[in-house]
Order: C-alpha cells, then sequence, then structure tokens
C-alpha cells in the first residue's frame, strides 16, 4: 500500500482543495492499494464528491482581510493560536497517519508557519516520507515573493523537500522561472504541466453564458458589472447562469438575487457540484482568474473572457495577461468589463464553438507518473 498525504492550507477560495483531490483521485486512481488524505483548512470541502480511497481532516478554518492578512474565519481568540492549534493538527495526523508521501499545495511552510513542527519532527526519523512542493504557475510578482520568502525563512525550508513541482507550463512563464528556482534548492524543480481534469462532454441544450467568480469571496464586482452590462441589453438573445460562490456572503448573495429577478434571461444559483460540466457546456464563460477555472477552461476549449483580480496580490492579473498572450482566452481589466466589452464577447461566442489549448494540460499524469513508482516510498532522513 503506497498512502499519501495532502497538505492543502485553503485560507481563501476553493482553489488549493480543489487541485489537492484532482491530484489525490490520480495518485489513487494508479494503483488498486493507494490511499490519500487531505488536510484541508477549506470550510467547503465536504461540497465535493471524492472517490473511494480518499479522506480528509478538517483544520479549523482562516481566511484573509483585504490586505490579505490571514485571521480565524470562526474561532475566537488570536492568530497565533489559531496557527498552533492547526500546526498541531497536521502533525499529528502525519505521524499517524505514516504516509510515505507529503504532498504540500503552495505554502512551503504552510500557513504563518503551522508546518514547522511537522517538518522538525520527519528530520529526526531515520526513514521519512518522500517530501514534494507543489507550486502554482503564478504565484505572484517575483520581487515580492522573493522578499516573503526570504521574511519568513522559506529559502532555508526549500531544501528540505525532495521535489518541487511547478503546475504550469514553462512556455508561459512561472514564478519559479522568474525566481531561477532551479539553481536556488537542493529539491528537484520539474514543470509538471496544468493541473488539468478531464472535463465531461458538451451537453446539448440551450444556449447559456456562464459567469463565476470561482469561490466568490471577492466577485461582487465582477456580478456587479455583469448585470450591469445585462440590464444595458449587452447580452441580449443568451440567457446567463451566474453561480455566484458559496463565500460571496448572505448580503453580497440577496443583492445579486435581487437584481436577477428582474431580469427574465438570467438564473442565479450560489453553489454547483457541475461546475466543469456547465463550463464545458458553455457558450462561454466570464470568469475571473484563479487557477483551476482557467485551466477547466482551457482544458474544455470553451471561450472565456477573465477578469482578474489586482490585490491583494497581482497574481491572476499576471496569469490572466501570460494566457492571453499565448491562448485564445481573452482578459479584461474589472474596471473595463464595460457594457460594450461585454457585448464584443458574447458576439465573438456567437461565431467560436471552441478555442485551441496551446498548452500542457498533463500535470495529473506527469505527478502520478513521478509519484506512483515504488521509488517514490519513504528515503533516508539525511537525504
Amino acid at each position: 500500500m503506497t498512502r499519501y498525504l495532502l497538505y492543502s492550507h485553503d485560507t481563501y477560495g476553493l482553489g488549493h482543495f480543489r487541485r489537492s483531490s484532482l491530484l489525490a483521485a490520480g495518485l489513487v486512481a494508479a494503483g488498486p492499494q493507494h490511499e490519500a488524505l487531505i488536510v484541508t483548512g477549506s470550510p467547503r470541502a465536504e461540497s465535493f464528491a471524492l472517490p473511494a480511497g480518499i479522506d480528509t481532516v478538517k483544520l479549523p478554518s482562516a481566511t484573509k482581510d483585504a490586505c490579505g492578512a490571514y485571521r480565524s474565519l470562526k474561532l475566537r481568540g488570536g492568530l497565533r493560536r489559531l496557527i498552533n492549534l492547526r500546526a498541531n493538527l497536521v502533525c499529528s495526523t502525519a505521524m499517524s497517519y505514516e504516509p510515505d508521501v507529503i504532498i504540500v499545495d503552495h505554502a512551503p511552510l504552510g500557513m504563518g508557519g503551522e508546518l514547522q513542527p511537522l517538518l522538525t519532527e520527519l528530520r529526526r526519523r531515520a526513514r521519512r516520507p518522500r517530501l514534494v512542493l507543489g507550486l502554482r504557475d503564478i504565484i505572484d510578482e517575483p520581487e515580492r515573493v522573493a522578499a516573503t520568502w526570504h521574511r519568513d525563512g522559506v529559502w532555508d525550508a526549500l531544501d528540505q523537500y525532495d521535489d518541487v513541482y511547478v503546475y504550469g507550463d514553462p512556455a508561459v512563464t512561472t514564478t519559479a522561472q522568474e525566481l531561477g528556482l532551479d539553481r536556488r534548492t537542493r529539491a528537484s524543480v520539474t514543470h509538471t504541466g496544468y493541473v488539468a481534469p478531464s472535463m465531461p462532454e458538451r451537453l446539448d441544450g440551450e444556449p447559456f453564458l456562464l459567469v463565476t467568480p470561482g469561490g466568490g469571496g471577492d466577485g461582487q464586482t465582477l456580478l456587479a458589472r455583469y448585470l450591469d452590462a445585462v440590464e444595458a441589453g449587452a447580452t441580449a438573445g443568451v440567457r446567463s447562469l451566474v453561480v455566484t460562490g458559496p463565500l460571496l456572503g448572505d448580503r453580497g448573495q440577496a443583492d445579486v438575487v435581487c437584481r436577477a429577478e428582474r431580469l427574465p434571461d438570467v438564473d442565479v444559483v450560489s453553489f454547483s457540484d457541475q461546475m466543469r460540466s456547465l463550463i464545458a457546456s458553455a457558450t462561454g464563460v466570464i470568469s475571473m482568474a484563479g487557477y483551476n477555472t482557467v485551466v477547466e477552461e482551457l482544458a474544455a476549449r470553451t471561450p472565456a473572457l477573465l477578469v482578474p483580480r489586482r490585490s491583494p496580490r497581482l497574481e491572476q492579473h499576471l496569469r490572466a495577461t501570460r494566457l492571453e498572450a499565448r491562448t485564445q482566452l481573452r482578459h479584461s481589466p474589472a474596471e473595463c468589463l464595460t457594457p460594450h466589452r461585454i457585448h464584443r464577447f458574447v458576439d465573438a461566442c456567437r461565431h467560436t464553438s471552441r478555442v485551441d489549448a496551446t498548452v500542457d494540460l498533463s500535470g495529473v499524469a506527469t505527478v502520478v507518473d513521478a509519484l506512483a513508482a515504488p521509488a517514490s516510498k519513504r528515503i533516508p532522513a539525511h537525504v
């Protein structure tokens, strides 16, 4: 049996857990004796169906304020108390589960350094799991990432990892390339391609435009501007399905529903567990530029207009502009998302049913091939 433990800190949105669960499903499917445990802080992990062989351990949830600073989502008390609690849970889970491979998503030291106790404990072991760090294609501006990693001691921690997998195509410049990561760590650095799911077939039916801000925690601007455009007649003749995201909040959800009730061709739901089918079946998608949503759009070859956020980091803006230069995805800053811009996109969708995906989307297969082999199991701690 090969046991995989995937750590997904999940302090904002749904992206880290969705990526971890996709990788876990690929790893478990690679062998009848494989299983995976996802340690996650996502407050909505239970909303996603997981295949047999995969389970979760829920950490107390955290979130971010408007400036990007962490805070507890539900528990009272300070941030340090929350980090200590989560750190103890992560470490005790790993020690009890005894995984052969640990895959850390995005945060080398975890939220607020909460992986430090686990990394310290693993250094004491005669044999330890293989340690893998998975990084998004884009983290933020490279200068900002480098400074943050220096401040938090991440550069030293990177040398504790055996492998760094960059979930992107090196033909689309990644943060790892900008940092020269392969020259600054002893870990092996590999670009895997984007971690993309197998998308379902397009469903027949009435054409519709899909609008989604992902998790929805910061989707108010996109949703408001889109409804402005609908009211101005920019989408005349096309039905709209708006999936607000489960993290939008009660007031934001109520505002969207109230406006949509006055518009005959707009349907609103807060969450769908069939988002991949909706993306694959839509005439076009207007979305933010979070990693998972964009990758699903590329995998489905659905025309998409990306409306990236620019704060508290430039990750989405950089992803949108770089992919626009190499694919047929298009992007618009939120302040430029006018009724005219949306009308142009809707009109283009009438003439383009599918776009070419010219980037590497084989991330899941690459990770599975690298980690599902017997050689990926426990290694001496000094290596």
